[in-house]
Parts: C-alpha cells; structure tokens; sequence
C-alpha cells in the first residue's frame, strides 16, 4: 500500500479537531456553508484554528460563497487551503493561488466523461465527492467506485462514505493522495465519535505504516 494523508472534515468542536490531530490527521476541514449541519461561523473556525498544531493543515470549505468572501474569511484565519464546491471556475482558483492560498477544487462522479474536467482543473489538489440535488456533499455515501479514472490522479482527494471497513478498497482502487472522511466518524452531523476516530486511525496507520 501506498502513503496517503488523511483529512476529517466537518468539524465544529475544538476538542475533536485536538483530538484528529494527535490521531494523526494531516488535514482538518471547517465548513462555512451555512445549509450544511456542520456549518462553523468565524468564531467557532478560530477557536478550532488555535488549537490545531502548524504541522495540520487548516482548510475551508466554502459552497457558492462569493470569491471575495472566502478570500477574506481565508486572511481572517490564516487558512493553509481553500475547498471550492460548487459554480467555481479556473479564475476563481487562480486568483486564491496568487493570494497564497493552496487548492482544493471539488467534483462529481456521475460518468467516465467527469473526468475530463478534473484533469483540467488548475487546483492544487482535486477531490472527488458524492453529491444530490439538495447535498453538495457531505452525503456519507460513496459515489459508484467502479467508474474508475482512465489514468492515475496525481493530486486525488477521495471523499464520499469512506470508513474503516472500506478504506483498504478504495486506496486499492484509486490511489488516493488524501483520504477525506466526515460522517463515519461523527456521532451526530458535526460531533466526532472518538471511538470512531481511533477506530479509522488504527486502521489507516496500518495501511500507511504496517504493524
């Protein structure tokens, strides 16, 4: 098995984001999309951003927010990277790269030809999601794996139901540079299980490290 970062995202108490951190998150996610269960305001996102350790990278995610928005939310935080979800195009994402900003553009699996747009992004790193008509993501399920890239995606985010029952298949399949993981780890919409923390964490470090 490959190396490959993990990122838990939708948090919304400091103490869970501590607690990712010293399980070994490389990326922790805040989400500023106020129709989504995990939604931070700023205050929360600071109190998370304290006490996240400089060797974590702190990314926001924003759904349709408007370019200047982010970019000011991402100053105010001092963000490592910013997760574009939605009508976001490739000046939107250059301009975030000028700022200083690292990249994460986001996109939906539906058929062979999605791919297309993904190799064409010019985000630092692209992440693939399940999404509805009402989710932008954050569903919990995964979108249909067997709908694999033609080629290998150097700079892959894999998001959408991963677990520890699953993790090991989906690093098969994809090769993933990060995994992102949300609701398997959550006991309700924004409130981590430790128990499921360390659960995925165990399971992860096996396939990063061995035993």
């Amino acid at each position: 098995m490959s190396y490959f970062n993990i990122k838990i995202c939708g948090l919304t108490r400091p103490l869970d984001a501590k607690l990712a951190a010293e399980l070994g998150a490389n990326m922790i996610g805040m989400i500023f999309y106020n129709k989504s269960p995990r939604y931070v305001n700023l205050k929360q996102a600071s109190a998370i951003v304290k006490i996240i350790p400089p060797t974590v990278s702190k990314v926001g995610v924003f759904v349709d927010t408007e370019l200047n928005k982010i970019l000011n939310t991402a100053h105010k935080l001092n963000l490592d990277f910013i997760q574009f979800q939605g009508a976001y195009n490739s000046s939107d994402v250059l301009k975030a790269k000028r700022l200083g900003f690292k990249t994460i553009q986001v996109f939906n699996i539906r058929n062979q030809n999605d791919y297309k747009n993904v190799y064409l992004s010019k985000a630092d790193m692209v992440l693939l999601d399940n999404m509805t008509a009402t989710q932008p993501g954050g569903t919990g399920k995964a979108f249909n794996w067997e709908i694999k890239p033609p080629r290998k995606i150097k700079n892959l985010i894999l998001a959408g139901g991963i677990n520890s029952n699953n993790v090991k298949n989906c690093i098969k399949i994809f090769s993933p540079l990060v995994i992102d993981v949300s609701s398997s780890v959550e006991n309700t919409p924004g409130i981590k299980s430790a128990k499921k923390l360390k659960e995925l964490f165990e399971v992860c470090n096996e396939l990063r490290y061995g035993k």
